[in-house]
């Protein structure tokens, strides 16, 4: 399975799903904007994303760049920031709203 990338009601599949690679650069793949304005350092907060609530447990815990950035309540309804959010597997997707 793959990421999928819900935009208003589009359904973008990015293709991919590894690991090593996070979702903002899954996001990248497919040419799709997140928001990001930081290059991916994990500065600027912009590139938040909603991880989907089944998929939640596919993804990385939040890092300590989140949790500068996000609130608990933020974190708790699923907002990760695409440059810091990780997929837990290679091969085992989920699915992301943007904006």
């Amino acid at each position: 399975m793959n990421i999928v990338f819900l935009q208003g009601e589009k359904e973008l599949d990015s293709g991919a799903c590894f690991r090593n690679l996070n979702v903002l650069a899954h996001a990248q793949l497919i040419e799709l904007e997140t928001g990001s304005r930081c290059g991916g350092h994990g500065k600027c907060g912009n590139d938040r994303v909603i991880i989907e609530a089944g998929d939640r447990n596919k993804v990385n815990p939040p890092t300590a760049i989140e949790k500068a950035h996000l609130s608990p309540d933020e974190l708790e309804s699923g907002i990760r920031l695409a440059c810091q959010c990780f997929p837990g597997e290679d091969g085992r997707g989920f699915r992301v709203r943007i904006g």
